[in-house]
């Protein structure tokens, strides 16, 4: 797959369409300084799938729109194509028949992209489908961004893995690996979840097998009781029939009655319509005789009226005429006495006439007097109303200074109550200024010890955030060490697999080997030859080498070490004819029962610490296959020790190094690196030191999740505190508003407490001068009152004694007028005598 074509609108300084073409060989974009250069490559990486708008040297999506320049527009959409040549069929399988890929990007500055492979609609993925394993890409070798020339050179083995990875070809398949692995992890999730839900539905089907069985006893149920309501219904609907049979008859003779009835209602409606007509005729009758009636009555009562009157009229007539009788007697009786009577009364009248003289001349001399009293009583009168006047008017001024002393009296009762309730709200203004006072103090010291809190709390958020911080930081390395240790672990685990597998396998050893373990083993069966009996198993095995001794006893023993150890000769001989039948290879058999130590001479044996068995732990039982074999081998640290030992012992003993070089007893020399079969000790050492450390990185790793288990509960309750903290402070901040509003109240009451109790100062100094001034001021009342009661009591006793002569002037008067009334009465009684003595005598004369 190669770059064929690359076409550019609109990306970054890209105003008109830019096509450039990619001839086989190298190619180069050569220009000045700003020409572009590098937007080229911004381009290739873009189209490619690039999302980093830092590894396209932007901020904005907008940053990669051409934005306008002198004399040209901006433009709305940024795109570019990429055309690739399919020369090696290495597109995904939908594009590899096609000998061109076009793949196209497109940005809208509205924000919109669009993904195109050959003009068709595809995805993201589906273009990073098309460069994964092709070496090419985003993020790979391929690109090399601007100022990053070093970044291979300089690249960690991570990134370097990457690089190889992708040149390699096999990022598509382990981008596939880890999709599937993904796919199956969620697949396994899917499943726990299905397991869950079938758990859950066979917990409720439980139930709902249970609430069936409960629905079909109620459904028997049901059609029962519905059976016996059938059976009520029908039972009740006969006997409603029969009711209603009863009930038809019954209603039949109920209507023939109701009939009869009804004509006797009608026939009483209508005897009852004629009696109220009779009846109203009746009354209307009855109604005019009484009108008769009563008009009769009116004439008789005249009448009767009428008759009493005469009656009346007619004794009142007799009376009168005996009257009349009776009165002509008397004066008959006494017209006869009248004529002696007239000359006695003309004498009366003249004795009566002088009398009258003298009375009218005594009644003139007595109103003279009495003329001079009533001057004198007029005088007193005017003196008296003159006193009367005075005393009125300094009753009066009296009044008014009494009525104001009263005023200022209660004027002073007034002040007094006023100074009174002045001194409560004085007293209760202090009371209150006091409270006002405490109330502020407290308030204050509220807000203080809050701010303490407060501040209190601050340290304590700063340190807890200092131990989460802490507490976070131990957690991640924590984290880091349990994710290293499992990785270790797994790495271990993984190696002690593949060396156990290989072990078990057998494959260190030779096809011979191999073939006579599997036919003991009964795992393959491929002729009809008889499988070898006899076999006890691998020399290898029952060779304990200690540590850093393996390549000198793998050297020692040679070939000898893949031999197979079997009971006897006989059994060596079957399995080496089981080889020869089978043609499976050659192998080496040790008889345990005949192997012998070679005799070595006393006075040649190296010192205990040089001979290889005192370096070795053998199985129990194969002491004797170790002697014959190593018993005659000593080692060295170097070649060089080895030859010197060599030739002082004689060389009659195989001398071998740490490292694997050796000399023979016969004198041979064998050395250099270890071939392909060598290394059979080291690894059985590998996997009891792997085994050993998967033991040991199981218990690193249990603590290591132990202790990170321990850190995330720690951070988690120093969250949990940092919070409560946090939330406490909000609490206490809330607690210190209301404590600024409390302390702002209680000083606004202290203002308006003191505010108050100065007014009420000032009320009460101002009513104390009030009263003083009305003390004052009742107190010149007090003597004027006395002044003008003694005033009046002067005033007084002139009125009484003025009055007092005026009761005596006036008794003076009244007995003058009293007599001058009973010489009046004397005259007009004479005088009335004198006329009626003169009547009389007329009268008798008449």
């Amino acid at each position: 797959m190669k770059l064929k074509k690359l076409d550019i609108v609109g990306f970054k300084s890209f105003f008109e369409k830019a096509s450039i073409n990619f001839p086989p060989g190298i190619c180069a974009v050569v220009g000045p300084n700003g020409c572009g250069k590098s937007n080229v490559v911004d381009a290739l990486r873009w189209v490619m799938g690039e999302q980093s708008l830092k590894q396209l040297r932007g901020k904005d999506k907008e940053d990669i729109i051409f934005s306008g320049a002198s004399g040209k527009p901006p433009l709305n959409m940024a795109e570019v194509s990429l055309i690739l040549v399919n020369n090696n069929g290495s597109m995904p399988e939908a594009y590899r028949d096609f000998s061109e890929v076009m793949v196209t990007r497109r940005l809208y500055r509205s924000g919109e992209t669009a993904y195109l492979i050959n003009k068709q609609p595809c995805r993201l993925k589906d273009i990073h489908n098309i460069f994964m394993g092709s070496g090419v890409g985003a993020r790979t070798y391929a690109v090399i961004q601007q100022g990053n020339i070093g970044a291979i050179t300089d690249a960690g083995p991570d990134e370097r893995r990457v690089f190889i990875e992708e040149a390699a070809g096999v990022t598509r398949y382990k981008m596939r690996k880890t999709e599937a692995l993904r796919k199956v992890n969620a697949t396994n999730q899917n499943l726990l979840r299905v397991k869950d839900i079938i758990t859950e539905i066979d917990r409720q089907m439980a139930g709902l097998k249970r609430q069936a069985r409960k629905a079909e006893r109620f459904k028997r149920l049901k059609a029962e009781a519905r059976q016996i309501d059938i059976r009520l219904i029908r039972y009740h609907d006969a006997d409603l029939g029969r009711q209603m049979d009863d009930t038809g008859t019954l209603l039949k003779s109920l209507k023939d009655e109701d009939i009869g009835q009804s004509t006797r209602l009608k026939k009483i409606d209508a005897a009852i319509e004629a009696i109220k007509l009779r009846r109203f005729e009746k009354n209307r009758d009855i109604s005019s005789q009484k009108s008769r009636k009563f008009e009769i009555q009116r004439k008789i009562d005249r009448m009767e009226a009428d008759l009493v009157h005469m009656k009346t009229d007619r004794e009142r007539l007799v009376r009168e005429v005996a009257e009349l009788e009776a009165a002509k007697t008397d004066l008959e009786a006494k017209n006869s006495t009248i004529v002696s009577e007239v000359d006695q009364v003309q004498q009366q009248h003249e004795v009566l006439q002088s009398q009258i003289s003298e009375m009218r001349e005594t009644i003139a001399r007595e109103n003279a007097d009495s003329f001079g009293f009533r001057e004198r009583i007029d005088t007193l009168n005017r003196a008296l109303e003159a006193g009367k006047n005075d005393l009125m008017k300094m009753v009066a001024e009296e009044a008014r200074v009494k009525n104001t002393h009263q005023n200022a009296a209660d004027n002073r009762e007034n002040l007094k109550r006023r100074l009174r309730r002045i001194d409560e709200e004085t007293a209760l203004a202090d009371k209150t200024v006091r409270e006002a006072t405490g109330r502020r103090e407290a308030a204050n010291a509220e807000l203080s010890q809050i701010k303490n809190e407060i501040r209190d709390l601050d340290v304590r958020i700063a340190s807890l955030k200092k131990e989460l911080d802490v507490a976070i930081a131990s957690l991640s390395t924590q984290v880091k060490t349990t994710q290293t240790l499992e990785m270790e672990r797994n790495k271990a685990r993984s190696s002690l697999a593949t060396l156990k597998k290989m072990e078990t396998n057998l494959d260190w050893y030779k096809d011979g080997v191999k073939a006579v373990l599997k036919a003991t083993r009964q795992e393959t069966q491929q002729s009809e030859a008889t499988p070898p009996t006899g076999i006890v198993g691998l020399l290898a095995d029952v060779i304990d080498p200690a540590p850093t001794y393996e390549t000198a006893v793998e050297a020692a023993l040679g070939e000898s070490l893949q031999y197979i150890l079997v009971k006897d000769q006989p059994s060596g001989a079957g399995a080496i004819g089981y080889l020869q039948q089978t043609q499976a290879g050659r192998c080496g058999f040790i008889p345990v029962n005949g192997a012998r130590a070679m005799d070595d001479r006393p006075d040649k044996q190296p010192v205990p610490d040089r001979l290889m068995l005192n370096h070795i732990r053998v199985k129990e039982g194969f002491e004797s296959v170790a002697g014959a074999l190593l018993g005659h081998v000593a080692v060295a640290d170097t070649l060089d020790a080895a030859r010197e030992l060599f030739n002082r012992n004689g060389r009659v003993q195989t001398v071998v190094t740490r490292g694997g070089d050796l000399l023979s007893h016969q004198g041979v020399m064998i050395g250099g690196s270890p071939d392909k079969l060598s290394g059979i000790l080291a690894k059985k050492r590998e996997i009891k030191s792997l085994a050993i450390q998967c033991d040991q990185l199981d218990t690193q790793v249990e603590e290591a999740h132990n202790a990170q288990t321990e850190m995330e509960i720690r951070v988690r309750r120093l969250e949990k505190q940092l919070q409560e903290t946090i939330t406490e402070k909000g609490h206490a901040a809330r607690d210190a508003m209301e404590a600024e509003k409390d302390l702002y109240r209680a000083d606004e009451d202290l203002k308006n407490a003191r505010r108050h109790l100065e007014v009420a100062r000032l009320e009460q100094e101002q009513l104390m001068g009030e009263e003083m001034d009305l003390d004052e001021e009742i107190e010149r009342y007090h003597t004027l009152l006395e002044t003008i009661a003694r005033d009046v009591t002067k005033a007084q006793e002139h009125v009484a004694r003025t009055s007092v002569q005026i009761d005596e002037t006036a008794s003076q008067l009244e007995a003058f007028n009293q007599r001058i009334v009973d010489l009046k009465l004397k005259l007009t009684s004479a005088s009335a005598n004198c006329r009626q003595i003169g009547k009389n005598r007329w009268n008798r004369q008449a």
